[in-house]
């Protein structure tokens, strides 16, 4: 216990009590009169530093000064107006323009280049043409896939590495998973390892990740440039399921008991610069968003999705402490999104992911996807191709593009209209013709001609058009959320079932 003395400073404010040293001998402690600090203003009144002013001398200092502010402020305008300021403040039109393509911008910042020369303001390339040439012994190429990472909350959340990358390629938080399985974790990452449907690769859940009928990026790496492969993960059916089903796509594969463990492996592999092809695999968030919810207001996914940021800039450092005389491509998204504690759902919460390209090559835009193509998961192993061998080496027959690249021409993604696999958002699905008969929690349908254990007026004889086949999930009076059904279970009388949107 202390006893203050003298003037009193703002920045050691508190309650101060006495000593029972220097006190009434019966009294061990009791509080003393000792005035309460006041903030430093920015005013006059911050120049006094003593107590013992008195008024009149207070008054007299703030008259002197506000005086001389009068005066300082009368010749300020008057060479405001007679002579214009040499402000450097730019035209907002021109920085508006200037910011709209900040790769030209790093173009002709002269930044030294990877092979040692300066770019002197020139770009090496022009659009269209795939004439910026970098040797595929300096290429390397690093993907991060983060389980269950809702876009928004990436958007909203104070993420530093990944705004980094943001900074060095293009984003968008709007990409799409694919469109023809429940957004769960097996159809999720074959279809970003194969660029293609899981109506496709035929993985349409996480049982059966060995059906994967379309090789992976990993393996078409291999296969067409032998790159060495290093893959960590933290769900551990990655590797020794869905990636390697013959041993002949990875060179080295490490399954962590976390993430912390996952991503210190691929630093050091990193730091080694002994493999040209990293792929990393975030467990964390998944878990955190079954436990206590996907949102990004929940303290602890919020808190999991910062952590995972941290040990990407972990990585991230390693790169750019190694990266001289090579040119990099960075790939971040997702599997799926989720909302509650689960994913499975049709609905953008959960079929929503964020999407980053990031790279040190002049072919690849900095800034932002356009909201009518935002990109989607199968767009990784395109882009990957593309970056290492240019557009001849992406395979044909891909559901995804090239994201991200200026000397690649997107085109709009067909829209399915096969109503047998989906239905169409703008109908609220009213015209999907499959045969999903079960709800979104499993519990079978009851047919549509049959009145038990539910009775009701939507019968096929009442609604002829409305597809009321079966016991088939359909919708045939506009519920907003999809087709649904009546259940075969007497004490839930109805439910929506999981359908994918066209």
């Amino acid at each position: 216990m202390s006893i203050s003395y003298g003037i009193c400073a703002y920045h050691t404010c508190h309650l101060i009590v006495c000593s029972y040293l220097v006190c009434h001998y019966y009294l061990r402690w009791d509080y003393c009169n000792v005035p309460t600090c006041q903030p430093p203003t920015t005013t006059t009144e911050a120049t006094i530093t003593t107590s013992v002013l008195t008024t009149e001398a207070t008054t007299t200092a703030t008259e002197q000064t506000t005086s001389q502010a009068t005066t300082s402020s009368q010749t300020t305008s008057t060479t405001s107006n007679s002579s214009p300021s040499t402000c450097s403040t730019p035209e907002l039109a021109n920085l508006l323009e200037l910011t709209s393509d900040l790769r030209t911008v790093y173009q002709r910042s002269n930044l030294p280049t990877i092979d040692g020369t300066s770019s002197n303001g020139s770009l090496p390339w022009e659009e269209g043409e795939e004439t910026c040439t970098t040797l595929l012994s300096k290429k390397k190429v690093l993907l991060v896939g983060i389980d269950g990472l809702r876009a928004d909350v990436v958007g909203m959340t104070p993420l530093p590495n990944i705004r980094r990358l943001q900074s060095m390629g293009t984003y968008s938080f709007w990409a799409d998973v694919q469109s023809s399985a429940s957004a769960v974790s097996g159809p999720g990452w074959a279809s970003m390892f194969t660029g293609v449907e899981p109506s496709k690769h035929l993985v349409s859940g996480n049982g059966d990740l060995g059906d994967r009928a379309y090789p992976t990026v990993f393996k078409t790496v291999k296969d067409t440039f032998g790159l060495k492969i290093a893959a960590s993960v933290s769900w551990h059916p990655l590797v020794n399921e869905l990636i390697e089903t013959d041993g002949t796509a990875l060179d080295i594969t490490f399954e962590a008991g976390s993430d912390c463990e996952m991503a210190a492996k691929a630093e050091d592999w990193i730091r080694s610069e002994i493999y040209d092809f990293v792929f990393v695999d975030f467990d964390g968030p998944d878990s955190a968003g079954h436990s206590t919810g996907f949102d990004g207001y929940a303290e602890t996914y919020q808190k999991r999705v910062i952590s995972v940021d941290k040990l990407i800039g972990n990585l991230l450092d390693a790169v750019l402490e190694t990266s001289s005389g090579e040119e990099w491509l960075i790939v971040l998204t997702s599997d799926h999104g989720g909302e509650g504690t689960s994913h499975s759902a049709y609905d953008k919460y959960n079929r929503k992911i964020p999407f980053i390209v990031a790279s040190n090559s002049p072919r690849v835009n900095v800034g932002f996807m356009p909201i009518d193509d935002p990109g989607s998961q199968m767009d990784v192993l395109p882009t990957i191709m593309h970056f290492l061998g240019g557009s001849s080496a992406v395979p044909e027959g891909l559901d995804g593009q090239v994201f991200g690249f200026k000397d690649y021409t997107r085109t709009t993604p067909p829209s399915s209209t096969d109503t047998s696999t989906c239905g169409t958002d703008s109908a609220l699905q009213a015209d999907y013709r499959g045969t999903v008969n079960v709800t979104a929690n499993g519990v079978p349908c009851q047919a549509w001609d049959s009145q038990t254990p539910h009775s009701h007026s939507l019968t096929p004889c009442n609604y002829p058009d409305a597809g009321l086949e079966s016991n088939y999930c359909r919708n045939p009076d506009g519920e907003p959320n999809g087709v649904w059904c009546y259940t075969n279970d007497p004490n839930k009388r109805w439910d929506y079932c999981n359908v994918p949107s066209c």
